[in-house]
Parts: structure tokens; sequence; C-alpha cells
């Protein structure tokens, strides 16, 4: 029998700083908590003494078969024991970190549930960089898409806006491994050579990296520096338009 409600919480790109008010507040609240291995230990603490912390990411150990079932399990395992659930996840639930597909479970199963969004790293993210997605006179729009292989296949058939133009800014969540071949595949779909790419890991932490290169040298780039996952790529001629902001302020 369900007696709980699930709260897919966001905790935002990484600094604990950047939970909301209401996450928080659902932290101190919540008698267990499944969070994902990167979650930084610092939103945590927000939690009651005694809440029960349960991590269900890869990076954490939690390499269970069909992983993404086995959560779904726990969590309808959790609704009916106690009566506030958190599924905590970093950035925003909704933005590549599966929230539809447990939302879409838990209705199936009967179980109340509510979202408590978070900043994601691919737009309030890269604004704690100063760096704007969007720009009347630089980029007129901007795509969300991920660098994972997992959903496509193949890079060539990335869900891209047509045409491609440096005036749009694309951003790559999860890319990390494949940033060359991304590269590859936006150059041969017709992005200009020369257009300004970003790689940043680990945005919003003490140990930040960014690397900035033309899309045909970014793969190289990001192969021979010290950056590690996750990170986020980003193409557009906003890049350049970012890189003007902090050559002239003190940073």
């Amino acid at each position: 029998m369900v007696s709980g409600k699930v709260y897919l919480v966001g905790a935002g790109p990484g600094a604990a700083d950047l939970l909301t008010v209401r996450a928080a507040n659902m932290l101190a609240r919540a008698e267990i908590v499944f969070h994902d291995a990167l979650i930084n230990k610092e939103t945590l603490s927000h939690c009651a003494a005694g809440c029960v912390l349960v991590p269900v990411g890869t990076r954490g150990g939690f390499r269970a078969p069909n992983r993404q079932e086995r959560i779904h399990e726990l969590l309808a395992e959790a609704a009916g024991r106690y009566s506030t659930i958190v599924r905590l996840k970093g950035g925003d639930p909704c933005v590549f970190g599966r929230g539809g597909e447990e939302m879409e479970f838990l209705t199936a199963s009967g179980i109340p549930w509510e979202v408590v969004p978070g900043i994601s790293a691919g737009i309030g993210g890269l604004s704690l960089l100063g760096f704007p997605v969007t720009h009347r006179d630089v980029s007129s729009s901007v795509t969300l898409l991920t660098g994972s292989r997992t959903t496509t296949g193949m890079f060539d058939e990335l869900p891209l806006p047509a045409p491609l133009t440096p005036s749009q800014t694309l951003v790559f969540y999860m890319s990390f491994q494949h940033v060359g071949n991304i590269a590859h595949t936006l150059m041969t779909r017709g992005m200009p050579p020369e257009t300004p790419a970003l790689c940043v890991s680990w945005l919003s932490y003490p140990h930040q990296a960014l690397l900035t290169a033309p899309l045909s040298q970014i793969g190289n780039a990001v192969a021979a520096s010290e950056l590690t996952p996750p990170s986020l790529l980003v193409v557009g001629d906003v890049v350049a338009f970012w890189q003007r902001l902090q050559a002239g302020r003190d940073v």
C-alpha cells in the first residue's frame, strides 16, 4: 500500500549554495533520499539527522542491472514505508535527468509525486560564468542536446536544427567522451570549422576548468587537456562574445 509521496528534486549544477530554498526545505523534511553520485556532500548536509541516504549513481557504486528500473523499484518500496521520499538529481530533474521516466513510472504505479526544479547546468550553470546562451545581436536561439550516443546510436542522427549556423547556441550535456565526434558531425552538417567552442568541466565547483578552441580543434584540445567529466560542450558565436566579456572584466 502506498503511504508516501515522492519528490523529484533538482540539486543544481554542483555548488551547494546554488540549491533552491524549496529544495533545501524538502531535504530537511525527507525521511529517505535517493541521490545521484555527483551530488555535493554539502548539499546532503541539509538532510535531517536520521534521514536515510541511498546513493543510486553509477559513480557511487550503484551498478545494478537495468539500473533505472531498479531505481523505480526502490522508489515504489520506499513509498510503502515512508511519507516523504526525495529523489535528488543533479541540475534539473527534467533536463537530461530521466525525470520524465520516473514521473511516468510513479504515475502508472499510483504513487503521488511532485517536481522541485533545479538550476540546470546548460542554462543557469553557464550564467554563473557570465555566459549568456542567447543575445539579441549574437545568438537568436539555444538548443540543448545530449552528447551521449545512448539516445541516437549515431552522431550523424543528432536532432540538430537546420540549417546550422554560428548564430545558434548548441549546448551538449554528457559530451566529454565524444567532443571530437560531435565537432566532426557539426562540421559535416554545415557548421563552419572556425565556429568558437567551449568545454567546461565540473561547473560551479572550486576545481572548475574551462577550455576554448575553434570547432575544428576542440576535440584534440580536450583530448590533450586535463579536463575530466562531468562537462558541457558549447558551440556558437556566443562563445566568442563571452570571451570578449572576460577580457574586459576583472576576474
